[in-house]
């Protein structure tokens, strides 16, 4: 691994998400994929799960309880279970990146309000910056942790 290289950790990579920024980040020159987790899948290969990244990758799946820490962690969990569990996930990695709807509010009363049940992690909301580069661009460039926009979102602004 280059020094010039960002270690990156994928949470959650055995889902459409996690193949797709496996795909991209693959091929990305400043970035060495360190481990990708799946509770199902740890032990396999990656390409048996995702065979568009055969020959791409040796790289197993791991258990998120074997990660190891990074310069930066992708979430790419169903909704909710990043907020469960954010403060661990804060430990490993400066710098986060959540795919999933877990911190796109930051009001906590608003969040309940369109989700139906008060966050996790209340506290955590306001330290996310929404990842819409539209919109907070500077905001994005400064933050330790990104929340991803959702395909609803970024097609209507």
């Amino acid at each position: 691994m280059s020094t010039d290289q960002l270690t990156v950790s994928i949470v959650g990579a055995s889902g459409y998400t996690g193949g797709e920024l496996l795909r991209l980040l693959l091929g990305h020159p400043g970035v060495a994929i360190q481990q990708a987790t799946s509770e199902r899948n740890a032990g396999r290969y990656i390409h048996a799960i995702h065979p568009n990244l055969r020959g791409r990758t040796t790289l197993k799946f791991a258990s998120a309880s074997e990660l190891r820490p990074c310069d930066l962690l992708f979430l790419c969990l169903p909704h909710g279970e990043a907020q469960a569990r954010i403060e661990t996930f804060a430990a490993l990695a400066p710098r986060i990146i959540d795919l999933s709807a877990d911190f796109r509010l930051r009001d906590p009363d608003l969040y309940a309000r369109w989700y139906g049940h008060a966050h996790a992690a209340p506290a955590w909301l306001e330290r996310f910056v929404y990842g819409l580069p539209e919109l907070n661009r500077e905001q994005i460039r400064q933050a330790s942790y990104v929340s991803g926009v959702g395909c609803n979102a970024t097609a209507t602004n």
